[in-house]
């Protein structure tokens, strides 16, 4: 049984599935119905803002944002966050995954990651390489977008000594290429399409929506069945061999919590009875913070896109012809850097945006102006958070605080990167399109400024992990210690952050765990 029907989920449901000799079934609390806009990259905008389609949750007080509260996007719909997030596929650099091998994590190093990437992949001709998987069910294009300002920004980049990546997913290094997107032939080629509604035909393999996981029971040390609530009733499904546990990395700590899995002081202050105490469920939450740096510029494709009546055509368009602006990806290149010369890998991603993301559609009298902006992430950061249930009441959200920029050494990285990409737009080449700075402005100019602008705008760009980390919550086969029969298998069991948009290394590592899970059945 799989509890959660996201990315991981919908690989582990093909993947489990295939050959008829399993049975398999699929729980998830979102929608089974997928909403049409969902599908054209343009439209995930309208899935992103419905709270029928996003869990829409916030996090406690942030400590490194003075007390924030952050909006948490999370996708409530079959898919998960991989139906309606941006679509950028970054496999992550390789010392991120020699770095959980080096925790005493057999079978994740880079070399041995590098098979299930390709597992999943299918190149475009320009991408093909050895290196690359060219038969995997996730078509990956490079954006076909065509603006002045790309290949101004990388060729300025460039100038400075950095160094062009052609394909920055066949070995991730300090560097700026175009950027790369899950998205085939104007649609978008999520985990649900290429994964999970092929595998649906099959008779072995049943999915459930709206079925919101309450708990898992344990019965003699064994994970047994799942308690789930479908449209006010409740229902017990039995596991035969196991229960996978898919639900993310805000949702997977939560339910083992619910099910009386978790640490003690957590579980004794919300009145749930302890079946198995671990105190680092829940911990060591790691995401990326992001903050902007925005320049004024001509009205982009977006700005002119966003009349309603050509909005409503290109829609068509998208629809009917799979083609037109309405199927581009909303990114259009990535900058990788080391924030010091003692690093040997990347430790910052910037990404190149376009237009003005708070742009909306008009008819009559056009917005007032337009904006790019380079959206600076810290992709290795030292802060960390946690997920902790407040309550018995499935219904309850969790604690979520997410710790980001709660470490010094995190907020330093961020102002030093930030002064150095202002300083790179300060050339001859960008002077068409870095003449006047929107954001933060020339009022933010010393280290205090910096830091009090990160701490007012600052954000998550929505790439959690490590709540049930290897080596501390599940071993590295994924096996919850202390409980036989269950297993964890999302972000939440990355030990360490991983370099880049987490998306493609999710789908990497469900493909590697259905392996491990075929194997341990036989």
């Amino acid at each position: 049984m799989i509890v959660g029907g996201g990315s991981a989920g919908c690989v582990l449901a093909n993947r489990l599935s295939a050959g008829g000799q399993f049975s398999v079934i699929l729980v998830e609390a979102g929608r089974a119905s997928r909403p049409l806009m969902s599908k054209v990259p343009l439209g995930v905008g309208r899935a992103w803002s419905d709270p029928r389609h996003n869990w829409n949750d916030h996090s406690a007080p942030e400590p490194g944002l003075d007390g924030r509260h952050l909006t948490l996007t999370r996708g409530r719909l079959l898919g998960g966050s991989g139906a309606i997030n941006a679509m950028n596929f970054v496999r992550g650099a390789a010392a991120d995954f020699d770095a959980w091998h080096s925790l005493g994590l057999p079978g994740w190093s880079a070399e041995e990651m590098a098979r299930h990437f390709r597992a999943t992949e299918r190149t475009a001709a320009g991408l093909s390489s050895p290196t690359r998987g060219d038969s995997g069910p996730i078509d990956v294009t490079e954006t076909p977008v065509r603006d002045g300002l790309i290949e101004a920004w990388m060729k300025a980049l460039q100038g400075q000594g950095v160094k062009r990546l052609d394909d920055y997913n066949a070995d991730l290094t300090a560097g700026v290429g175009r950027a790369q997107f899950n998205i085939a032939r104007g649609r978008r080629r999520d985990p649900r399409v290429a994964y999970l509604d092929p595998a649906c035909r099959r008779k072995n393999l049943r999915v459930l929506g709206e079925h919101h996981a309450l708990r898992i029971t344990v019965r003699d040390g064994r994970a047994a069945d799942v308690l789930a609530r479908y449209r006010g009733v409740l229902r017990r499904i039995a596991a035969r061999r196991e229960v996978i546990v898919a639900a993310g990395s805000y949702g997977s700590p939560h339910l083992l919590q619910l099910s009386g899995i978790g640490p003690g002081a957590t579980l004794q202050a919300a009145g749930i009875p302890p079946v198995m105490v671990n105190d680092r469920i829940g911990c060591n939450l790691w995401d990326h913070p992001r903050v902007a740096i925005e320049y004024a510029r001509c009205p982009s494709y977006m700005h002119r896109l966003l009349r309603w009546d050509r909005l409503l055509i290109r829609f068509a368009q998208a629809l009917v012809l799979r083609s037109g602006p309405a199927t581009w990806p909303l990114a259009a290149a990535h900058l990788f850097m080391v924030s010091s010369p003692a690093r040997n890998s990347p430790d910052m991603q910037v990404l190149l945006r376009l237009f003005d993301p708070t742009l909306q559609p008009w008819l009559l009298k056009a917005p007032d102006g337009d904006r790019w902006g380079m959206v600076v992430c810290l992709v290795q950061p030292e802060s960390r958070g946690h997920v902790r249930t407040l309550s018995d009441d499935p219904a309850q959200a969790p604690e979520v605080v997410t710790g980001i920029l709660s470490e010094e050494s995190d907020m330093a990285r961020m102002v030093a990167t930030c002064e150095a990409l202002r300083q790179a737009m300060r050339v001859p080449e960008m002077t068409r399109w870095a003449s006047e700075e929107l954001s933060p402005g020339p009022s933010v100019s010393t280290k205090a400024d910096w830091r009090d602008f990160m701490r007012k705008t600052s954000g998550t760009i929505f790439h959690p992990g490590g709540t049930c980390a290897m080596g501390e919550v599940v071993d590295h086969r994924l096996r919850l210690r202390g409980v036989a029969g269950l297993r964890v298998v999302d972000a939440s069991v990355m030990p360490l952050p991983v370099t880049g948009n987490i998306h493609a290394a999710v789908l990497a590592v469900a493909e590697k765990a259905a392996g491990m899970i075929r194997q341990d059945a036989r």
